[in-house]
């Protein structure tokens, strides 16, 4: 009994020792139950990242996780070497895209345009999920998947384009390149895709503090798009609208001779299938790709039905089909026109030039995009006579 005694004697006094040290070495209102416990240690992707050109360490630390956004950057007719040259020090993950048209030299000594992108696989990585370009080297070209379908072409195939033959090494997600129809290496000597259209980043930087480092590191004279995924369906220059291969899966494909400056002569089997002569309400005669001369019939019906055919000036109407190149501001050629395809419409042309806000009755424009099509005034240079086919 006597052992039971002091060994609960002992125990109390222990107890009360402890709290007697808590108190005398606390400071005054300290909470033992506030004391860290141990838990997971917070890895890179929970801190806060400094905004660019901010190197201080002082910064709050997060313990939310942050989001890594991709932003899309491009600007008319090519970006500057000084934004490039930011934009690719300021981020480790970057990705310069070079873009032009290229001819593929087809039989008879026609040409077939392409729209192509040159890439450096590595800086690539972040945007190519699958790899699909990590084999690209000089000589060798990645197709876009929809590419390859179109024109049959398997691993192993060579393309001829420039003089030089280029093999297949590969063939990639059209999410992978913008929907581009042909891939080079940037690094290629010989590729013939040499202008700077367009960056992908991926970063972890807001959308609002990204936007501000871009523009204020801009030198070029030309409008800026800045988008981020999810903002537009393909992260790529001249994102509004489809990307040229969907345009030949829905209207064909064509190939040319003569090629003087932008304009060419088109192969007699593409126009006899898709280009003819249409009598449409309001313009008259048009000739148009057969699948648009449907949709631009139909939209100009509706707007006599509904007593609105004065939206629509016949004097103002310049054409639907004119194979040509875009007309870029320096006068060089840029891309392959829809109007090639007979899939571009312009309306009331002398009172919505390019570069105008124009006034296009929105009545009008509204029953435009109801038959399928898109319009140019929304565009980074608007563009407000134009509409065009919509892929679907």
């Amino acid at each position: 009994m006597r052992l039971l005694t002091n060994i609960a004697a002992l125990v109390v006094s222990v107890v009360l020792g402890y709290f007697v040290t808590i108190i005398v070495t606390s400071p005054a209102g300290f909470d033992p139950s506030l004391t860290p416990q141990p838990g997971p240690v917070m890895d890179r992707g929970e801190e806060d990242v400094p905004a660019p050109g901010n190197t201080s360490t002082s910064q709050p630390v997060s313990t939310v996780a942050k989001t890594v956004e991709i932003y899309l950057v491009w600007s008319t007719g090519g970006l500057t070497p000084g934004l490039t040259g930011s934009l690719t020090a300021e981020f480790p993950e970057a990705s310069v895209v070079k873009g032009d048209v290229v001819e593929l030299e087809a039989a008879n000594g026609r040409l077939i345009p392409l729209d192509g992108v040159a890439v450096e696989p590595d800086d690539h990585r972040p945007f190519d999920p699958t790899g699909s370009l990590a084999q690209l080297l000089p000589g060798t070209v990645v197709l876009g998947a929809t590419s390859a379908t179109l024109r049959d072409a398997e691993l192993g195939d060579f393309l001829v384009i420039g003089g030089k033959h280029f093999e297949i090494v590969g063939i990639t997600p059209d999410e992978t390149v913008g929907a581009a129809e042909v891939v080079f290496a940037a690094s290629d000597p010989d590729s013939p895709v040499q202008t700077d259209r367009f960056v992908l980043i991926a970063t972890e930087i807001p959308r609002t503090t990204f936007e501000g480092f871009v523009r204020s590191s801009y030198d070029g004279p030309a409008p800026l798009r800045i988008r981020a995924e999810g903002e537009t369906p393909w992260l790529r220059h001249g994102d509004a609208v489809a990307p040229q291969v969907f345009i030949k899966l829905a209207l064909g494909e064509f190939s040319y001779t003569n090629r003087s400056g932008s304009e060419f002569i088109q192969d007699q089997e593409f126009l006899d299938e898709n280009i003819a002569e249409f009598d449409v309400p309001i313009l008259g005669s048009v000739i148009c790709h057969k699948v648009v001369a449907e949709m631009l019939v139909g939209a100009m019906a509706q707007l006599v039905d509904e007593g609105l055919a004065y939206l629509v000036d016949p004097s103002g109407f310049r054409g639907c089909w004119n194979p040509r190149f875009i007309r870029s501001a320096s006068g060089t050629p840029a891309g392959v026109s829809r109007h090639a395809w007979g899939a571009g419409v312009d309306l009331n042309a002398s009172a919505n030039p390019v570069g105008s806000v124009g006034t296009q009755d929105p009545r009008l424009i509204a029953i435009m995009l109801e038959w399928g099509f898109t319009w140019g005034g929304d565009w980074l240079v608007p563009d407000p006579m134009h509409f065009e086919y919509s892929v679907p």
